[in-house]
């Protein structure tokens, strides 16, 4: 891939510390001869690199008198460069060439590390856990004499515990060895910058790896500018495809401000300039929102990025379902960003009406999975205009003051969620008046008891014409997933007022299908998942009987079969027999009821 060209071996990589000197002494030597600096330049940065080599050559040498050589390079080479006006740059070299005489003095107390790994996912953990049972037909009565509860129960052995949110597996490199790829620097300038709040869970490796680097100040610019060299090369990199993609993104997270704004407006840039929608670009620019640290998104940034997603749609009308689908997704993503950044004063005119007529256009749309991405990016519009978002109102009627939804993922561990349930209901009253919201929860019932699907029901008004509860309780199961808190992610789909809303019920069982499909979840969670989707299709007293949400959860399994049958890793061989399994045994109920 040409994003790991930028990992690829350097040839000065197969030198020995006695060669790297050497090669240094020569760049420095014709270097001192030159008059030009920009030329002179260009051979103390080679010079920087065969030094690079043989400090890692000497981390393996016992002879001291060529670690001593390395300190007196430094020096060497932060004179010449002050000669020439690279005052920055020579302050470094002075640094490197502090820091190899200190290794030269203390020799005998200087303890290398061993070569840490994160080993975040057990290989086989089935005899560690209690796989959830999938519901039995049995279970079930046929009776229908409770149309609405107001909690339902699921299998306790569902969902069970919280889990840790998983971490990908990674092997950390010694200071200054070359990175094997870009999932390594990942974990590297993850780990450094949640470093405070990770003291507690980190292996002893891992620990060590980072109290060595928080305090090499060169080490961490290193992997800094590899970043940006990512970053630079997917911008460079004509053909923008899914792998290349995904692998710029999954940086995204963890790097700096600056670095973010560039990622993102070439994400802007490509989509405007292309003449043919790229579904890849569109996906990533949405995920790229999603993942964004708090401060990195600034309001005129998405209001930029709406106005390209709606020009898009506008362009697209009537053609792609596919291609609306994916902009409807993205500008979703945008809202939910917006709606948590608390901006303000959208162009009504030439923004805001347009997009909310457009969305509501879909709502005629013949394609279930449109309607459901209409209504919910048309609820995320909704909180974008007033002064307070939906979610955050939710969370002030219950005493929580947190800003955005990267608040709530750092408050989620203290939520009541007892109270936050009740405010979810208190939002539809105040916006509605009890009167009105008991009365829809009676209209939803009495739509799904008369056997009128997910389609009509939306089209019916209870997804599009005010603010509903489902929009935010989506937001904080979002949260709560992230978090790898389960119990409590359970606990809110039980429980919420908006339980039986077909929005509510379609997003859900598109979160738990999400969940059992992603590898990096251990066997106990994707389990879970499984299990949850058998309880909602099966469980018609609690989930209700709409069609549409059946078929969606037989969607679900069916492609959750193929892809145990054939993408998931081969590390995971338990979860494909068993999604296999569960999907075939569900599938099979299906037919008999």
């Amino acid at each position: 891939m040409v994003l790991n060209s930028i990992f690829s071996p350097s040839p000065r990589e197969g030198l020995s510390l006695h060669q790297s000197l050497e090669l240094a002494s020569a760049y420095l030597d014709i270097a001192s001869k030159k008059n030009d600096p920009k030329v002179v330049l260009v051979l103390c940065q080679d010079t920087e690199a065969s030094l690079a080599q043989a400090r890692k050559a000497a981390k393996r040498s016992k002879d001291q008198s060529l670690r001593n050589d390395i300190g007196s390079a430094y020096t060497e080479l932060a004179r010449l460069l002050e000669s020439k006006g690279y005052h920055g740059k020579a302050k470094f070299s002075h640094k490197k060439a502090k820091k190899w005489s200190n290794k030269v003095q203390n020799q005998g107390q200087i303890v290398q590390p061993k070569v840490p790994m994160i080993s975040v996912v057990p290989g086989n953990v089935s005899s560690m856990v209690d796989t959830p049972a999938l519901p039995s037909l049995h279970c079930f009565s046929s009776t229908r004499s409770q149309a609405y509860q107001d909690v339902v129960a699921v299998s306790s052995s569902i969902f069970s515990r919280n889990q840790p949110p998983p971490t990908t597996i990674a092997k950390l490199p010694e200071p200054d060895e070359r990175l094997a790829d870009t999932a390594q620097l990942v974990c590297c300038l993850g780990l450094l910058k949640a470093a405070h709040t990770l003291d507690d869970v980190l292996e002893q490796v891992a620990f060590d790896w980072l109290q060595i680097v928080e305090r090499d100040e060169d080490e961490r610019e290193r992997l800094k500018v590899l970043s940006m060299d990512v970053i630079r090369a997917f911008k460079r990199d004509e053909i923008k495809d899914a792998k290349v993609v995904a692998e710029v993104v999954y940086l995204a997270p963890v790097i700096e401000k600056d670095a973010f704004r560039e990622l993102l407006g070439a994400f802007h840039d490509e989509i405007d300039h292309s003449g043919l929608l790229d579904f890849h670009l569109l996906d990533g620019l949405a995920q790229l929102i999603q993942g964004a640290d708090p401060g990195y998104l600034l309001a005129d940034d998405l209001v930029k990025i709406l106005l390209l997603v709606s020009k898009r749609l506008k362009d697209t009308h009537e053609q792609s379902p596919g291609h609306i689908h994916q902009l409807t997704v993205t500008a979703s993503r945008v809202l939910d960003a917006m709606a948590d950044t608390k901006v303000k004063g959208l162009d009504r005119e030439k923004l805001h009406e347009p997009l909310s007529s457009y969305l509501d256009s879909l709502k005629g749309s013949s394609d279930p999975y449109l309607v459901y991405q209409a209504a919910y990016a048309y609820q995320a519009l909704q909180c974008v205009p007033d002064d307070e978002t939906l979610w955050q109102e939710t969370l002030r009627r219950t005493g929580k003051v947190i800003h955005g939804v990267s608040g709530l993922v750092s408050a989620v561990k203290g939520l009541d969620l007892n109270e936050f349930i009740d405010g979810l209901e208190s939002i539809q009253q105040g916006v509605s008046g009890a009167g009105e919201f008991i009365g829809a929860v009676k209209e939803a019932i009495e739509l799904l008891e008369s056997g009128k699907d997910f389609m009509e029901c939306l089209k019916e008004g209870l997804s599009f014409e005010r603010k509903c509860a489902w929009y935010p309780a989506l937001r904080g199961a979002d949260a709560l997933i992230r978090e790898g808190q389960f119990l409590t992610f359970k606990k809110l789909v039980c429980e919420a007022p908006c339980r039986l809303d077909p929005a509510f019920q379609w997003g859900m069982c598109q979160r738990l299908g999400e969940i059992a499909a992603n590898p990096v979840w251990n066997m106990f969670v994707r389990r879970s998942a499984v299990a949850f989707l058998g309880e909602i299709y099966l469980n018609d007293q609690a989930w209700g009987k709409d069609p549409a949400i059946k078929q969606w959860v037989l969607d679900i399994l069916v492609m959750l079969s193929t892809s145990a049958d054939n993408d998931l890793p081969c590390k995971w061989p338990d979860d494909r027999v068993f999604l296999m399994r569960a999907s075939s045994v569900l599938i099979s109920i299906a037919k008999m009821v």
